[in-house]
């Protein structure tokens, strides 16, 4: 049996994206991490988020966030999903936790973005 390319909660996120966006090169490399097998995706921790993000930008995880680590710096994060720590720890330090389909409503271009994985 053939495995499906998306995961379902997958599929409804790439199919809520604008248009608009998808055609644009970050929002496609989104997409494209979006479908890789979950045995390749980890979950990525808030430590390592604010180890590579610059205060005040626009991080993009293709996977779920994670809590554990110190405490980051101003950041919006979108992600699939959040831990409870995570977002917590996020929204302390006067961050926003998103969805990327909120994300890519608000930035189609996906300039002054990036992406961890």
């Amino acid at each position: 049996m053939k495995k499906e390319k998306f995961s379902e909660k997958n599929l409804k996120i790439s199919a809520e994206i604008p248009a608009q966006a998808r055609k644009t090169l970050f929002w496609k490399r989104v997409l494209e991490l979006l479908s890789a097998s979950s045995r390749r995706r980890n979950g990525v921790n808030v430590s390592r988020i604010a180890m590579y993000a610059k205060p005040g930008s626009t991080v993009v995880v293709p996977d779920k966030v994670l809590g554990s680590g110190q405490a980051m710096p101003k950041l919006s994060v979108a992600a699939v999903s959040f831990s409870a720590t995570a977002r917590k720890m996020i929204e302390i330090s006067g961050g926003k936790a998103m969805s990327i389909v909120d994300a890519a409503k608000a930035n189609p271009t996906g300039k002054e973005m990036i992406i961890i994985k």
